[in-house]
């Protein structure tokens, strides 16, 4: 969870004139992209708005629980989710008349169970994806997570000011990433999924931040994918409480493993 920190820096149109006509006096042209701040600065600024690094270095691991709804379909449920470090993850949604969708990896292998389609090992990007987002340092976008970001535009995210962020992750996974530009909150992402229908863009938008224990979280993740939503909204947070067993492997995908 990321998943799902205060510094203020504001880039007016004023100061970006005022940098480049100085640049030009120089003698020392400055392009657009030169205006902007680097995307670790932006990312860092991020880490420290949500609690900072050392408040989540001293945590083991993550327990959230939360609602589930599609609005479009009038489904709704419960969403569980687990994780620990160092890469494991694991959700469970329960699906109110369908039944429960499980997905998990260990940094390694990585696994779902669809109720339509029962039990499965991810393979190829869905597989680069799921040990991405099992990562728990991940949210620290440090090296081990990020092989290269750019800052891309100043631009909004809904009515927010916000920098736009390519992220080229270890796992050779991409997204881009908004984070605000006046209270650096990750504000949303953009990504390809890998779905059994095949590659699909899809967006995350975050925001109601609460604070839980020393970090400050998103409570209404909106995930939206061919025109629909599917809303999370997380109820409760507990840190250090979650035990091996959450991340075993039911026996269905267990038969699977060799």
């Amino acid at each position: 969870m990321t998943t799902m920190f205060t510094t203020r820096r504001r880039w007016t149109a004023l100061a970006i004139t005022c940098a480049l006509t100085l640049a030009a006096s120089s003698g020392h042209p400055v392009s657009a992209q030169d205006a902007l701040p680097k995307a670790t600065d932006l990312l860092a600024k991020y880490v420290a708005a949500i609690g900072g690094a050392d408040a989540i270095k001293a945590i083991k691991s993550i327990h959230a629980r939360g609602t589930f709804e599609m609005p479009a379909q009038n489904i709704t449920g419960s969403v569980e989710m687990f994780q620990a470090r160092p890469s494991m993850m694991r959700m469970t949604i329960d699906i109110q008349g369908i039944g429960q969708a499980d997905q998990a990896s260990d940094g390694k292998i990585a696994w779902s169970v669809d109720p339509m389609s029962g039990p499965s090992l991810l393979a190829g990007k869905a597989l680069a994806d799921a040990r991405s987002e099992a990562l728990f340092d991940g949210q620290l976008f440090g090296p081990d997570f990020v092989k290269e970001a750019t800052t891309l535009e100043k631009t909004k995210y809904g009515v927010r000011p916000a920098y736009k962020i390519k992220v080229l992750t270890t796992f050779d996974t991409e997204r881009t990433i908004y984070i605000d530009a006046e209270s650096f909150l990750m504000l949303g992402t953009e990504s390809i999924s890998e779905t059994p229908m095949g590659p699909m863009p899809t967006t995350q938008s975050t925001g109601d931040y609460k604070k839980f224990g020393a970090l400050l979280q998103p409570t209404t993740l909106v995930q939206t994918a061919m025109g629909f939503d599917q809303i999370v909204r997380i109820t409760s947070v507990e840190f250090d409480t979650v035990p091996a067993s959450a991340f075993e492997p039911p026996p269905a995908v267990k038969a699977l493993i060799k």
